[in-house]
């Protein structure tokens, strides 16, 4: 068995120990943050395709628009005059080119977006104006500004419906836009109406997407990572490390006495004692670090950048801060560099069971491998 001793303020293992700002582990940590949240443009307003659903959306956006204009072209055709087809073609053409295109491409992204409503404009031109049939066209762009435009873009959509159906009175005129301030104003009220009801379901379902997310993936008792949020972010650091060649540790522990707090104090207390130990976790690792609640009274905390001697060092720090009643044992392991995070865990695992059968309150060093002859070393930190 190999002795260590707590770390006197000299000894290079006490030089190792510093204490580090309370953690909170939720959306407001980056790595949590990433794959919890949804990107900063999604949640102003734009959803983001997939490669599998972009062709789907290119599908709804030149049938969903094209149809209803197809029935509107058809409808009176041989009267329409060429700026009626023209408005029609590039009502067509706007939505398909949004949806293939990105806001990368700025100007002809914009052109796109705003550049419908004017040509749904010109399709009113000598059919009645603003009071044409032809007008409620335009609450197809207002449907697009409610569910993929951002908050801007929104207001500016709503300033483009309402110029587009104030000015070709004022600027043109009768007969090709007979004056009627009343179905003007109703169109840009019906407008304004449609894009914010659909802004205000989209921002609900978001928020419940996020909450969903969260609940997915973070411990309600601790506010931890739980189990599924470990597996993610665990991997993710290891390929990290693997590129930078960077050494991991990670410790699992295990809570010796909750069954016997639970039994004689209650759960109310059991529960209080896992927060409570979640809290020291916290404290005990740094900003970069990893820790999650893997389940009943199993702890885990993947260290990223640090040898075996800061898992050790962190071991420690906890053991100093920890009362008797929430006295642990646990098994260190340090990544090899190649193995797969369920072996790297399988080996900690190893080192915890074999700690708790030497009676707990111990700390196993994980074996180097996972064959038939591998065996935990002993590691004792003395309360």
């Amino acid at each position: 068995m190999r002795q260590l001793e707590r770390g006197a303020p000299g000894s290079a293992l006490g030089s190792n120990i510093r204490l580090v700002p309370r953690l909170r582990y939720g959306a407001d940590q980056p790595y949590v943050d990433s794959f919890l949240t949804m990107p900063a443009g999604e949640r102003t307003g734009p959803l983001h395709f997939r490669r599998a659903d972009r062709s789907r959306a290119l599908r709804f956006a030149a049938l969903g628009n094209a149809a209803p204009i197809a029935v509107a072209v058809a409808t009176g055709f041989g009267s329409h005059r060429a700026l009626f087809f023209a408005g029609a073609i590039g009502a067509c053409v706007a939505p398909i080119v949004v949806t293939a295109g990105s806001r990368r491409h700025r100007v002809l992204f914009y052109l796109a977006a705003f550049g419908g409503i004017p040509a749904l404009t010109m399709m009113q031109a000598n059919t009645g104006g603003v009071a044409s049939g032809y007008s409620v066209l335009m609450m197809m762009a207002m449907v697009w500004f409610g569910l993929q435009a951002t908050d801007r873009e929104l207001v500016t959509g709503v300033v483009v419906l309402a110029g587009c159906s104030y000015l070709p009175m004022l600027l043109i005129g009768p007969p090709a836009y007979p004056v009627d301030w009343g179905h003007a104003t109703l169109l840009v009220m019906i407008g304004v109406t449609v894009a914010g009801s659909l802004r205000a379901v989209t921002r609900e379902m978001r928020r419940l997407t996020t909450r969903l997310r969260q609940e997915a993936v973070i411990d309600d008792l601790t506010g931890l990572l739980n189990r599924r949020g470990w597996g993610h972010v665990a991997r993710r650091e290891l390929a990290r490390a693997a590129r930078a060649g960077a050494p991991i540790g990670l410790l699992v522990m295990d809570l010796d006495r909750l069954k016997q707090v639970n039994d004689t104090m209650g759960h109310d207390e059991g529960d209080r004692l896992l927060r409570e130990t979640a809290d020291r976790l916290r404290a005990a690792l740094r900003a970069g670090d990893v820790v999650a609640r893997l389940g009943g009274d199993e702890f885990v905390a993947l260290l990223t950048d640090s040898p075996l001697d800061g898992v050790l060092a962190v071991v420690e720090r906890l053991r100093d801060v920890t009362p008797d009643i929430a006295d642990f044992s646990a098994g260190v392991a340090s990544w090899d560099g190649a193995e797969e995070l369920d072996e790297l865990i399988r080996r900690a695992d190893l080192a915890l069971y074999a700690a708790k059968a030497n009676g707990g309150g111990k700390v196993e060093l994980a074996p180097q491998g996972l064959g038939p002859t591998a065996e935990p070393s002993s590691v004792t930190v003395d309360a």
